[in-house]
């Protein structure tokens, strides 16, 4: 086991490596802007955006549907939760994301056969005045776009130190006369090492699905042929468009610190009695991430997160998503011209500023880390126009 740890640490390493000598930062310029369902890049959960989605490789439980399925496997029983996001708060639109998960641990006399789990995301932007190039002020009444998808998750445990998992999402985008229809999947593995489990290797590759178009009566102009009186339907194709196709990779390391009956005892005991992050009284996770977007800026996300006794966890977050490389002219005793690095400037080419805080608040129902508790989850993303967005999720496990 030692030396499949060792192993998938140098992989890790060299891959991120060598993604880093080949302008990790760029993404893909040139084909930016080319990819639609641009929802599925956005993350409904509370909890993982506390981390700026840092958490590839130790997210667990139900929010895990969205960043890493393969943590899915983390659920017990049953959890089912309800999150909702003012999305650019102040921005004239009124942008709000309603998403639902249900998760069913699956198993029969002591055999685990999996979690299975549904997902709902729906992004509304309230009401949008009609308008035409003879009415560009509008006045024709209003219309409601509405973006949305359905996922079906399972995720199994193959062993106490690999987990994986799959999705398939139905994919829907509509207006009252136009509307186009998809599916994706994603597809995640989570390593895990360590005398007490605290180190994790995540890799999630999400939105691999065939190209989408637009179809209905918004897209048909009705006409007379030349030279008769009849008039006829015609429907003009709509270009097709790929999905937002992207690769994460990330890791996760625990810092434990176990309290009350385990604080006497040394290391050599603890290891021994097989304790995890669920057994520590206080907790220190940091996380970092790497997200390469086939049609948009790469992304690194750095998180930290406090919990103390499964009851009460705060997190922050950091994402880049571009590097600029500054350098100045440098001249040799020949007078020869060179450029140097000077500088790494951070900045952002979305509208999010970089920082995200957030924080659970657990009410247990239950004694012991087994029973049912409810988890209030908060988190708020900075962006650079407006007032950043809201996140609030609340999860019943069971």
């Amino acid at each position: 086991m030692k030396n499949i740890f060792k192993s998938l640490i140098i992989c890790t390493v060299l891959a991120l490596l060598t993604v880093g000598s080949s302008n990790v930062w760029a993404g893909n310029r040139d084909r930016s802007g080319q990819s639609g369902a641009s929802h599925l890049l956005i993350d409904p959960w509370a909890r993982s955006n506390g981390m700026a989605n840092a958490g590839i490789a130790e997210i667990r439980g139900l929010e895990s549907m969205y960043s890493n399925v393969a943590g899915l496997t983390y659920v017990k029983k049953t959890e089912f939760s309800f999150n909702r996001t003012q999305y650019l708060v102040g921005s004239q639109a009124g942008i709000n994301i309603n998403s639902i998960g249900f998760a069913q641990h699956l198993g029969r006399k002591g055999k685990d056969f999996g979690v299975l789990g549904v997902s709902f995301f729906s992004m509304g932007f309230g009401n949008v005045d009609i308008t035409t190039v003879a009415q560009p002020e509008g006045g024709l009444g209003t219309f409601s776009p509405n973006l949305m998808y359905i996922g079906v998750h399972y995720a199994k445990s193959f062993n106490n130190f690999i987990k994986g998992g799959i999705s398939l999402k139905i994919i829907n985008e509509s207006i009252a006369d136009l509307h186009a229809t998809g599916f994706a999947l994603d597809a995640g593995v989570q390593y895990i090492a360590g005398k007490f489990e605290n180190f994790k290797i995540g890799v999630a590759l999400k939105n691999i699905g065939l190209p989408m178009s637009y179809k209905g009566d918004g897209i048909t102009y009705t006409g007379v042929i030349n030279g008769t009186s009849v008039e006829q339907t015609l429907a003009v194709r709509s270009a097709e468009y790929e999905m937002p196709a992207l690769l994460s990779i990330g890791v996760s390391y625990d810092f434990l610190f176990f309290g009350g009956e385990y604080a006497s005892m040394s290391k050599e005991d603890l290891e021994a009695e097989g304790l995890t992050r669920d057994d520590a009284k206080h907790r220190i996770t940091l996380a970092g991430s790497f997200i390469a977007n086939s049609y948009s800026r790469d992304i690194f996300a750095l998180g930290l997160e406090y919990g103390f006794m499964n009851y009460f966890m705060v997190r922050a977050g950091y994402a880049l998503e571009n590097v600029t490389k500054k350098t100045e002219s440098v001249y040799d005793e020949n007078g020869v011209e060179t450029q140097q690095l000077s500088a790494m400037l951070f900045n952002s080419d979305s509208f999010f500023a970089g920082p995200s805080l957030g924080a659970t608040c657990v009410i247990p129902l239950k004694k012991g880390n087994t029973g049912s508790r409810i988890y209030i989850d908060y988190a708020y993303r900075f962006t650079k126009q407006w007032k950043g967005n809201h996140y609030i999720g609340l999860k019943f496990t069971l």
